[in-house]
């Protein structure tokens, strides 16, 4: 109510509709967040965190070409902020591949995972997804080892149990 009682106040505030974005994502009024954040975007449109989200929110909404859409306007931007830094934005890195995970394109997807990593180490997530795509690759060695990478960040994570589950065949696939 305090966003949309500030953006009413001050129109041109970008950040002001991102947050209003992110507080209608919390509530899963996620027209309200595409609407929000399509106006911060439209305020700057090089806001790569309110691409990330757009992009998020499209994910939930299963449109997935949208989402590749925002995802790749959010690394492009990313990349473009930050020449020398490390690949880009990891998140929006991380919603690239996901949508494209989702649309069936492993090979893009697990370039975008990589690029994920890359740029945050730590995101845990983003070694997830990369072993899955690996997965689905058939990429067993870059399946175990993202899948333990995993496990190392985020060892009761939501995806741990579902990991430790499935980890020890996967192992006894790879040769050492």
């Amino acid at each position: 109510t305090a966003y949309a009682d500030v953006v009413t106040k001050a129109p041109t505030c970008g950040d002001c509709f991102f947050n209003l974005g992110l507080a209608y994502m919390n509530k899963k009024q996620l027209p309200e967040a595409e609407a929000a954040f399509k106006k911060a975007i439209e305020i700057k449109s090089d806001n790569v965190n309110a691409h990330t989200q757009l992009a998020s929110v499209y994910n939930q909404q299963r449109k997935f070409d949208l989402a590749a859409e925002e995802s790749a306007l959010a690394a492009k931007y990313s990349a473009s902020a930050n020449p020398a830094g490390g690949g880009g934005n990891a998140e929006a890195l991380y919603n690239q591949g996901v949508t494209l995970f989702n649309g069936g394109k492993f090979p893009e997807a697990k370039a975008a995972f990589e690029g994920a990593t890359k740029a945050d180490p730590t995101h845990a997530l983003a070694h997830y997804q990369l072993g899955m795509t690996a997965l689905n690759l058939g990429d067993f060695n870059l399946a175990v080892s993202s899948l333990e990478t995993y496990l190392k960040l985020d060892p009761s994570g939501p995806k741990a149990a579902e990991v430790k589950a499935s980890l020890p065949a996967l192992q006894g696939m790879v040769k050492k």
